[in-house]
């Protein structure tokens, strides 16, 4: 794919550019010089526009998670960054309920498939406002904006039940959440820290919701 060579492309296409500028400048006669400019500035456009289509490629993949589609961690921190100030908001870390068993009963790639609908329900039972991200293995985290505790339970509770209903009686499979509301002046190390808590407990119980 193009990205993955960008560094060349790029390198050899202001080379040749330039190249060819140089060679128009002192071979062609004065009358082409427009010419000669327009070729040029064209070229530069182009190569802007790859760049700058290169640019965004590079950081949505970045801020991506290949299996699932969601945001990654890294997204989770942005924007988790750039909306806590001044506004409510809860943060859920959700689990699924013995994973492994899951892997070894039915295989790595069945495991993967399964991830990836949990995602889809996770991105389809949240509101539009809330930032869903794959928090890494089987875990995921969602950011529930301007909702207090209990509209975020509800939300996650939701959540949690529809994986139930979907999940449970052909593989087994539930998920356990932790939830907390981001206090003001709360640092956000000290709310991941709860929120982690919240989903250990969640976890001992299995397929509930601990606040």
């Amino acid at each position: 794919m193009f990205y993955n060579y960008a560094a060349s492309i790029l390198t050899a296409s202001g080379i040749v550019i330039s190249l060819t500028g140089y060679y128009c400048i002192f071979a062609c006669h004065t009358h082409y010089k427009l010419l000669v400019w327009l070729i040029i500035s064209s070229s530069l456009i182009v190569a802007g526009f790859a760049t700058g289509k290169l640019i965004q490629r590079l950081n949505v993949t970045s801020h991506t998670d290949f299996l699932t589609g969601l945001g990654n961690k890294r997204y989770f921190y942005s924007r988790l960054d750039a909306t806590k100030k001044n506004r409510q908001l809860c943060i859920a870390l959700i689990d699924v309920d013995d994973f492994k068993r899951i892997n070894d009963t039915y295989g790595h790639v069945k495991g993967d498939r399964l991830l990836s609908e949990v995602a889809e329900v996770l991105q389809g039972n949240t509101r539009s406002s809330d930032i869903v991200a794959r928090w890494g293995g089987d875990e995921f985290a969602v950011i529930l904006l301007d909702a207090s505790l209990a509209d975020a339970y509800e939300v996650v509770e939701r959540i949690r039940s529809k994986v139930e209903n979907i999940f449970h009686s052909s593989y087994g499979l539930t998920i356990s959440v932790g939830l907390i509301p981001l206090e003001p002046g709360q640092k956000l190390k000290e709310v991941l820290i709860k929120a982690d808590q919240a989903l250990y407990k969640a976890k001992m119980l299995k397929n509930a919701v601990i606040k």
